[in-house]
């Protein structure tokens, strides 16, 4: 299990480096920072999911957490947030802590 959880970190964080080539190319074709958010990726693989999603979380929970907490998340830059996720997989698949030197029972 630890060792797909590396794995799909190392992709991951592939993937976030290659998103961040991509957004780094476009700034300095354009001489300002662009990125790529969340929410265009999201658009771009399946519009349809998006909003039901967003009306699911709009009639389930509320639209006050769709505009506050949802909507701002969506528009962080995508490469942040592939690496984010790599590093959340990379730490779930991080070695055991030694035992050694631990009292073990007691």
């Amino acid at each position: 299990m630890r060792f797909l959880a590396r794995s799909l970190g190392l992709f991951l964080a592939a993937a976030a480096f290659v998103a961040a080539v991509v957004d780094g190319t476009r700034s300095i074709a354009d001489n300002h920072f662009v990125f790529l958010p969340v929410r265009a990726v999201w658009l771009w693989l399946g519009p349809a999911s998006f909003d039901r999603m967003r009306a699911w979380v709009e009639a389930s929970l509320s639209v006050f957490l769709w505009n506050n907490l949802v909507s701002p998340l969506l528009g962080l830059p995508f490469a942040l947030v592939l690496m984010l996720v790599s590093g959340l997989f990379f730490w779930l698949g991080r070695p055991p802590a030694s035992r050694i030197g631990y009292v073990s029972h007691l």
